[in-house]
C-alpha cells in the first residue's frame, strides 16, 4: 500500500471519527465543496498545506496523516500538571491490567 493511498484512507477515517461530513471538512479547510471527496476517492491529491491543516483539525501529526498506527496521541498540554498526572496514572493502571490479563 502506498503512502498516497494510506492518506486517502486516513482522511476518511479521521473525518468519520470526528463525525463531520466531507462538506464540513471542506469548509474548515476553506476549499471547494468537493475537494475532500476527490481526495478520499483518490482522484486528486491534497496540497501539503491542507495535510498540515487536517493534522491540526484531527489532532494528529503529519506522520499520523499518512501512516496507519496502533498508537494514539492525545494532547493534554492544556491540562494543569496535577490533571496530567492523573491521566498518566490512569494509562499506567490500564496498561498494567492489560499486561496482567495476558499472563
Amino acid at each position: 500500500m502506498t503512502i498516497q493511498y494510506e492518506l486517502f484512507e486516513r482522511i476518511a477515517e479521521f473525518r468519520n471519527n470526528l463525525r463531520i461530513t466531507q462538506a464540513e471538512l471542506d469548509k474548515k479547510l476553506n476549499i471547494s465543496r468537493s475537494a475532500v471527496n476527490s481526495w478520499e476517492l483518490g482522484t486528486s491529491t491534497s496540497q501539503l498545506k491542507h495535510v498540515i491543516e487536517m493534522s491540526r483539525i484531527f489532532n494528529t501529526t503529519i506522520d499520523g496523516m499518512v501512516t496507519s498506527s496502533e498508537h494514539v496521541t492525545v494532547d493534554i498540554t492544556d491540562l494543569d500538571p496535577k490533571e496530567q498526572q492523573v491521566i498518566f496514572n490512569m494509562v499506567d493502571c490500564l496498561k498494567s491490567k492489560h499486561t496482567d490479563n495476558q499472563s
